[in-house]
């Protein structure tokens, strides 16, 4: 599926970092002056006179060590922060259960698509998982997470690597394609649906039938997102009052 994330401009460094170079800055300076004096305290005690070339040489040798080290310290610890970074932010857009896009990342997409143009031509659909509280009452806990996994990766597996793909709350998924195309895009829809009906998830109980409803909706014009995904969700409840494992087209 499209990565959800927007890109964001490169933060400076944080205070945090900011403070550790001006002392290691302080650090170097400090390593030469000391070098550089007791190199030549050390030479006059010695021999009665300052070797200047061995203090200016220890003055320059000895801080090159120390800042080496410590700017290698430096970039360690720099690349540890933009891991840190980089796993909050994917943390903050996706479903921790799932792996897919959150609720906040695609209605963030949603939004974007949206008003790149007023005409920009949009297909979504919501799906929610038939009789999910059967299935934790059947299966627990653990079960009906196994559910929404094999859900998800169905998902994966049947929906194009450029369309919006996410888990948006408890056992409903939304799924949107920038298409005019909505026969292709219901076709896609009612593909993933018999799919998952005939995909049964393999439990320690045995094989367990995994359905969803679906509801669908193309936008009009330059109809907002909220209400295109009120009008697709209203065409769910229509399938489930309908029976449930089916699609319902809005209107």
């Amino acid at each position: 599926m499209e990565p959800l994330a927007a890109p964001r401009a490169a933060p400076g460094a944080p205070p945090a970092l900011r403070r550790r170079l001006w002392r290691t800055g302080a650090l170097v300076v400090g390593a030469s002056v000391f070098a550089s004096a007791a190199f030549a305290h050390l030479s006059f005690t010695q021999f009665g006179t300052i070797d200047y070339a061995g203090t200016m040489t220890a003055a320059v040798l000895i801080p090159l060590v120390v800042a080496s080290l410590a700017f290698a310290w430096i970039a360690d610890l720099t690349l540890r922060l933009e891991a840190s970074r980089a796993e909050l932010e994917r943390l903050a857009h996706s479903d921790p259960l799932t792996g897919l896009a959150n609720r906040r990342a695609a209605l963030a997409r949603l939004a974007a698509w949206a008003e790149a143009s007023a005409a920009e031509p949009l297909a979504l659909a919501i799906a929610d998982l038939d009789f999910f509280k059967r299935v934790n009452d059947r299966l627990g806990h653990d079960g009906g997470d196994a559910s929404l996994v094999h859900f998800a990766a169905m998902l994966r597996r049947m929906i194009p690597a450029d369309w919006l793909v996410a888990r948006i709350g408890g056992e409903e998924f939304l799924i949107a394609a920038r298409t005019a195309d909505f026969a292709a895009f219901a076709a896609r829809i009612e593909g993933l649906r018999v799919a998952v009906a005939d995909t049964p998830l393999i439990t320690p109980a045995g094989p367990h039938r995994v359905t969803a409803s679906f509801g669908l909706a193309a936008r009009r014009g330059g109809e907002a997102t909220d209400r295109l995904i009120t009008r697709a969700d209203t065409a769910l409840y229509a399938a489930k009052q309908a029976g449930r494992n089916r699609i319902e087209r809005a209107a």
